[in-house]
């Protein structure tokens, strides 16, 4: 993707999220360079332009692209990227009784999926198209 000026949204948006640390991108983070609309646009040319994915309403990743699978995937593991969207959007959370229990030795048997228990609420749904974020009990909030 290539920025034609540097006083364009485009450029101040790629400059913004490089310097976000982690690897989560939310809408709020780019909300003061412009209206709803453009920021919508921007997001649009950095999904298209391969630089993010969409996760969730206005929750992006950040992005590499892998020219084996051809297409672009999430920087860091899914499990990782969920917890921290979470994290940044603000909800109590704690990882699912599967990964407690491995992490406490009870059980010898990996998590192969990312499930969390949620302690406040969230009401949207984290996912990269094939992956989804999995909340435990389908409860949202206690």
């Amino acid at each position: 993707m290539t920025v034609k000026y540097k006083d364009s949204i485009e450029y101040k948006a790629l400059q913004r999220i490089k310097k976000i640390r982690g690897n989560v991108v939310l809408r709020q983070d780019l909300t003061d360079l412009g209206s709803y609309r453009q920021v919508s646009r921007v997001f649009k040319k950095l999904v298209d332009g391969n630089k993010v994915v969409k996760i969730g309403a206005g929750i992006y990743a950040k992005a590499s692209f892998s020219e084996t699978l051809n297409k672009p995937l999430v920087q860091g593991t899914f499990g990782q990227v969920c917890k921290e969207a979470l994290t940044r959007k603000g909800v109590e959370w704690e990882p699912g009784t599967a990964e407690q229990e491995y992490n406490a030795g009870l059980s010898t048997q990996v998590p192969a999926r990312t499930v969390v228990r949620l302690k406040s609420r969230f009401r949207g749904t984290l996912s990269d198209g094939r992956r989804k974020l999995i909340i435990e009990k389908q409860i949202n909030a206690r």
